[in-house]
């Protein structure tokens, strides 16, 4: 990405009013928006789904590029952008530092996947009131309930995702890249690195420095 886009995606890009995090270049006034949308928020929240459904309904092409950075956020508005992000034929996902738990998610359903050199996805499994769903405790409540239908139905997504995303892997590898991105051994925020997301089976490469520096210019003014 040289520094002509570069200044063109800070320039033209769509942004997130949702969480306040970022400004969004009204398309009114720039006419259609870039294909370039960076998702740089803490946290993804309904607002922030909303905002971004609205740029890719109106790309004028079947080619989009999401920014991501991001701790994650509601499980039912990443799921909102990953389903989008699918009806795209080319999509790119990049990661230049973090897209952790329902940032990965969406990462995972693009196309292509670049990561930074220290960037890192994390496990995707649900939490649901401030714990793993796999924690809430197992005497009848609403919560366990609640906490068990999120886990089955993030465990049913993610798998269909690593299906489509991994269309050579064996049951095994399919298996050992499911448990990877669920947690099974890990804490939920653990950090998934580029090396170790190759290693699973799924296509990733290197990200550009410059889409760093774009994070880099989002943070320092909103965060």
């Amino acid at each position: 990405m040289n520094r002509a886009l570069l200044v063109t995606a800070l320039a033209a890009g769509s942004a997130l009013v949702g969480a306040g995090y970022l400004l969004r270049s009204r398309p009114s006034a720039r006419g259609l928006p870039s294909s370039i949308i960076p998702i740089i928020t803490p946290v993804i929240d309904i607002g922030v789904a909303e905002d971004v459904l609205e740029v890719m309904g109106q790309l004028p092409g079947d080619e989009v590029t999401l920014v991501l950075h991001t701790a994650g956020g509601c499980a039912t508005s990443c799921v909102m952008i990953a389903n989008a992000l699918r009806e795209f034929e080319r999509s790119t996902a990049i990661v230049p530092y973090m897209a952790l738990s329902g940032g990965t998610l969406i990462a995972l359903n693009a196309r292509q996947l670049q990561m930074g050199r220290d960037a890192s996805l994390s496990a995707v499994d649900p939490i649901v009131r401030g714990q793993r769903a796999r924690h809430v405790p197992e005497a009848p409540s609403r919560s366990k309930a609640r906490a068990r239908e999120y886990e089955l139905a993030i465990g049913r997504y993610l798998h269909d995702t690593l299906v489509e995303r991994m269309p050579e892997a064996s049951e095994v590898e399919l298996g050992r890249a499911f448990d990877v991105f669920m947690g099974e051994d890990t804490p939920h925020e653990w950090p998934i690195r580029r090396p170790s997301v190759a290693a699973l089976g799924l296509e990733v490469t290197p990200a550009a420095r410059s889409w760093a520096e774009m994070v880099d210019t989002y943070r320092r003014r909103w965060w």
